[in-house]
């Protein structure tokens, strides 16, 4: 039973980083990391140490998912020229 709550919350955890940083917006992605943090560190513990464990797993998912890079693009146009560019927004 230990090995399948290990292998669940190992699972949860590397999930924060990628669910987390599917928004360009950082405070979304800090919430997500939030509640799948509280939500991997809820299956560990028993008692008050679940309860330390899920505000821990909140408090790291939150910083995780609040720094997971933006990958969204933008397209410019030189307004002189009338080339256009990509860009991060």
């Amino acid at each position: 039973m230990m090995i399948k709550v290990a292998g669940l919350t190992v699972f949860m955890l590397a999930s924060i980083g990628m669910v987390s940083g599917c928004s360009d917006n950082q405070g979304v992605n800090a919430g997500t990391g939030a509640l799948l943090g509280a939500a991997a560190g809820s299956q560990v513990g028993k008692g008050s140490g679940r309860t330390a464990a899920t505000l821990a797993g909140a408090a790291i998912g939150a910083q995780v998912g609040a720094n997971q890079p933006t990958t969204r693009m933008c397209t410019y146009r030189n307004t002189q020229t009338g080339q256009t560019y990509q860009a991060a927004c």
